[in-house]
Order: structure tokens, then sequence, then C-alpha cells
């Protein structure tokens, strides 16, 4: 019986003689066969010491495994209540059946469930509280939810309070919407039920047209909806959680022109106008033009790959935890750079700048914006300036860029965006230039680190205050880098990778630093496992992910991930790329299902790569 054992040496540095004179054993099959040992004493009808009278019909058990069974027999028998005197218990409210099925369980930790006796087997050990068989006659009758019975299992779940069952009846509704809405069923769940259904953002829908049909359908039958036998012109309840603004504008537009005069014909106009204003829908935002999705992604645009890159110009990398891989998402006319500024604003993207990295290296002025609910890509004002190797930050709803160069000057300006009037001005300007630096925001102020000015190295820190419009030192950094990395989390910045030529020679940095700007200090941290400059960095969770870049210790791009994990001061491997890129801008975004249903996996990449791709043909890197 040796496998049954397990041997606990409590403090293993301590010297032999104590180890031997003080040793801890555990028995994982001990438990076994005292279960093993009660239900023979049941079986052989041995120590029975309490009968509980069920339906008026005797059942007997042993009162100690009751009591340590569940709350309900433990307050009975262990808690001061005449029934720790009696013999014969009576039990209310429980059929001698699920009595007998629950006394079962509690001898052999097993519970045989069919579609006749969960309902009362799941009332009794209710009333019993009965935590585990709670939850078995959930998975039970989650397992046969179907439209037929859903409004059963249902009321149920809200009869006894069961958050578990609800929740698992909420999700079939979520995942079913469009078959679901079309059954009688449907329509007798209680409005409240049934808003919250259509307002959710988890709502797996293909598009908010379905969203509108399922409005409809709780109000009329399909047949009358798709016959056109519905009044539009009565306000409808369930119509106030469809997003409009989602809907395609063909859609609305004969939506609009058969309605006359009534809430809804607004609600459409509404979203017509929201349409006809593209470059402003980021300050229009609302929970009604959000897109109906929980999938928070990571995406990377633009980038150099290394020679024999298959990515097109019009393709970006997308990555979700649950997938295990990259893939790639097609956005038609999407700009092709590296380098880039990046900003998301209102889950939009911009993409601020940056390096024409054909034909040599040229800064740019041009700016797009991404919209993830389109997949689609339009131009903003450019910048007044020429900006590559800058960087771009969010501060009170307003995108800076800062300093960078031009390829013929270094530039300390800094230039803000107001995507309420689509134009950049001029801010004040940094104390002195500098390029191949980064930024973050924390507490309402940007931060800006290292970076280089003519070929030194930087550890300058700089703090703007957008309210006295100033730029003021802080604490330099512990180590000169530049094109590395930086983020922040919880009220702190870390910077991480990039490189230097602190030895003579460029290499990699792999030391992390960690600023603080409510004390002005610096810390450092556990290192980087490899080196990353020019990589693309993303936060997600707490967690900040360096993707990519160059390692001038290895002398290559690289296609390796790694993820700083901020609450335990450790580094991990992340899903690395199929390509081996530098320069990617990178961002966390919400992506709809629709678009992201879209994302084809590298083999499917490849497979329909059937033309080659301008891909950049040297090692060179703006870096150099």
């Amino acid at each position: 019986m040796a496998e049954d054992r397990e041997l606990n040496t409590a403090g293993a540095a301590a010297p032999p003689t104590a180890q031997r004179s003080r040793q801890t054993y555990r028995s994982n099959a001990h438990s076994q066969r005292l279960l093993g040992g009660l239900l023979s004493l049941r079986q052989s009808g041995i120590l029975f010491d309490v009968v509980l009278l069920v339906e008026g019909r005797p059942v007997q058990a042993h009162r100690i495994l009751l009591a340590a069974s569940c709350d309900y027999f433990r307050g009975m028998f262990a808690g001061g209540l005449r029934e720790m005197q009696q013999s014969e218990i009576p039990v209310h409210g429980v059929t001698y059946t699920a009595m007998t099925k629950l006394l079962d369980f509690i001898y052999t930790a097993e519970l045989e469930l069919n579609l006749d006796n969960v309902q009362e087997i799941l009332c009794a050990s209710t009333l019993l509280q009965i935590q585990d068989v709670i939850g078995f006659c959930c998975d039970f009758l989650f397992s046969w939810l179907d439209d037929d019975n859903i409004l059963e299992v249902y009321k149920l779940a809200d009869m006894y309070g069961l958050e578990q069952l609800g929740a698992k009846v909420h999700s079939y509704i979520l995942k079913n919407i469009q078959t679901f809405s079309r059954t009688p069923v449907y329509r007798q769940l209680p409005p409240e039920k049934v808003f919250s259904v259509l307002s959710s953002d988890e709502l797996e829908v293909s598009s908010e047209n379905e969203v509108y049909e399922a409005a409809l359908h709780y109000h009329y039958s399909p047949e009358e909806v798709e016959s056109d036998q519905v009044c539009l012109q009565d306000p409808l309840k369930m119509l106030e959680a469809v997003r409009f603004c989602l809907m395609e504008r063909p859609v609305l537009q004969r939506l609009h022109d058969r309605l006359k005069r009534c809430p809804l014909r607004d609600c459409v106009a509404a979203a017509l106008r929201y349409h006809g204003q593209e470059l402003w829908q980021p300050v229009l935002q609302s929970p009604l033009t959000q897109p109906r999705s929980c999938f928070r992604c990571l995406l990377g645009f633009g980038g150099m790959y290394s020679p024999g890159s298959v990515t097109a110009s019009d393709e970006f990398q997308v990555f979700h935890p649950s997938w295990g891989e990259w893939r790639t998402l097609t956005a038609a006319q999407g700009p092709r750079m590296s380098n880039q500024g990046i900003a998301v604003l209102n889950n939009f993207v911009y993409l601020i700048g940056g390096d024409k990295n054909t034909s040599g290296f040229r800064a740019e002025t041009r700016c797009w914006r991404y919209d993830p609910r389109h997949n689609s890509w339009c131009s903003i004002k450019p910048l007044q300036k020429q900006h590559a190797d800058h960087c771009v930050c969010v501060l009170g709803g307003l995108i800076y860029a800062i300093g960078g160069r031009d390829y013929s000057n270094e530039l300390d300006c800094v230039e803000r965006y107001d995507p309420q009037t689509n134009t950049w001005e001029y801010v004040a300007a940094l104390k002195r230039e500098v390029y191949a630096h980064t930024g973050a925001v924390v507490d309402g102020k940007i931060y800006i680190t290292c970076g280089r000015r003519g070929l030194s190295y930087l550890k300058e820190t700089y703090c703007y205050d957008p309210m006295a419009n100033h730029w003021a030192p802080c604490a330099e950094g512990p180590v000169e880098r530049a094109w590395h990395g930086m983020a922040a989390v919880n009220g702190r910045v870390y910077v991480i990778g990039g490189s230097n030529d602190e030895r003579g020679y460029r290499r990699d940095v792999l030391k992390v630093a960690c600023y603080s700007p409510a004390v002005n200090q610096w810390s450092v941290l556990s290192p980087l496992p490899a080196g990353h400059g020019e990589p693309g960095t993303v936060v997600l969770d707490s967690r900040i992910f360096i993707l990519g870049g160059r390692s001038h210790d290895k002398g290559s791009r690289t296609k390796y991930v790694h993820v700083y994990d901020t609450k335990t001061d450790r580094w991990d491997s992340g899903t690395p790329f199929e390509d081996r890129i530098s320069g990617l801008a990178a961002c966390v975004l919400l992506m709809p299902r629709s678009v992201i249903r879209q994302a084809r996996s590298w083999e499917q990449h490849a497979k329909a790569s059937w033309e080659m791709v301008d891909f950049d043909n040297s090692e060179n890197s703006s870096e150099d």
C-alpha cells in the first residue's frame, strides 16, 4: 500500500537527526476507505442513530455523517436545537425519492440524475444546502438545454436563486439568439430578461441587423415580421437595445424612408447622421456605437520583415490569447510602414507618421485611422512636420506626436491632434531634440524616456504637464538606451529593451527599469530574456507584451515574444510570430466577432499568398 501514502517532511533544510525525529504521513486512500466503511454500515443497518421521516416514511442514517455533509443537518444536530435529542425527525418540503437519492450521494459521493428526478432533487438539495448536488443538477439541466425547455429551466433558476444555472441560460440565449428568437418560447421570457440579452456586448451575431430582427421577434412573430405586418410607429421596448449606428447605411436608409414621424425614425435618423460623420465618429461614441464583443486582441501594424516574408501591404497581425497563434487580417488601403506612432482613442486606432521604408527611409507626415467595426481605414489630417522615430501618446482625448527626426534634422517639436476638429497644432517644444525615445501617460501627464541625440544614447526622463503646457526634467534612468519599449501599468512606467553602444559597439539592453512618478525614482527589475530593439509594446491585463524587434547581439530581426507580469516581476515566453519583424506599431483593441472570423491562420495565409509581396530586401533598420 506504499502507493497510497505520502511522506511530508517539513523543513527540508533540517539536519538528518531532526528529520528522523519528526515525520508526517498522509494517506490518499483513507477518505475513500472511510466512505466505503460508512456505506457498509448503512447497507448492514449497523449503528444507525437517527430516523428521518420523509412523507411519513422512515429513512435511517448516521447522525454524524449527516452533520458533516451539509449546513442544514449540522445546524440541526450540532447547533443546540431540540433535534439533537430526538431519534425521529420529520423533514418537510422534500420527497422520499429525493431524500433517498441525497443519502445515496452522502454515502457514496455519486448521484444518478435523469429528466424525471432532477427537478425534485434540485428542490431538495437547495432546501438542505448540499452545494455539490445543486451543481450537478445545474450541469445536468444545462446539458439538456434547448429552445423547447429553456423557459422551464429559466424559471427553476429564478425560483431557487441559482446564479450558476441562470448564467448558463443567459449564455445559451446569447449564443443562439438567431434561432431562439424565432420560437414562441422566446416571447414568453420576461421582458427585462430579453432586454438584458439584446443589450449585451456578448450577444453573438454577425451584424446588428440580426439584433434588430430579434428585437422585432419579441413583439411580433417571425411570420409577421417577414410579411411586414408590424407597426413600427408604436414604441417597441426591445428596439431600444438595437445599436442602429452599427447597421449598414443602406439598410438604415431604407428603414428611414418607410417610417413616418415616430421615436424609431428619430433613432434611425441619428444613426444616419453618425454614418455621415465618419471622420468625427471617435468623439461621437456612446454605448450604442460600441462593437458587440469581448475579444480584446493584440494588433500589430506595419513593420519591416526579413526577406522572404509573404505579408502583403494591406495585412496586419492579430492575436487573441485563446488562439495560441498570430493570425492575419486584411483591410484595404491600410498603410505599410515601420516605426509609426500609434494611439488608441475610443477603440479607434490612429497611425501617426513613421518611416516609409521603400527605396530608402523617408519620414512621413501622413496619418491614418482604423475602425475595427468595419475593418476599414481612412486618412486624417497629416502632421505639420515629418516625424519618424518619434513617440505618440493619448492624453485628455488628444493625440501628441513628440520629437523624432525627419532624416535631415532631429526634432524638438511636439504636435497635438484634436479629433473633434481634425487639426494638428504645436504645443510646448521639448527642452532639446530627441529621437528613438518612447512615452507613456500616468496620472494625466506624459513621460518620455531615453532615446538618442546625435550619436549619443540618453537616459533622460521628461514630464509634460498639459495644464501648464510645460516640459520638466525628472530623475534619469539607470541605463542609456534607444529604440526601446515603454508601458504604463498601475501608476508606474516600465522601460524595456532597446540598444546602446556603452561598450563601444551596438548591443542589446536587457536591463528592465521601472519609474515611479509619485517619488521620482527608478528601480531595476528582472532582465529581459533576450534582446528587443524596435519592438511592439502593449499592455493586456497588467502584463506587458514585447513583440519582435531586432537583436543586435544576434545580428538579426526576431520573431520571439516575451511577456512581463508586473505583479510577479517574471518574464515568460509568448506566442512567436511566423516571420521576423521589427518596427511594429502595436496596440490592444476590442475586435468584433464578424471581423475576427475573417482572421486567417498562418497556413491559410501562406496558401492564399499566390503572388510575391513588396517586402524589405535588407536587414537594415531605421536604427542605422
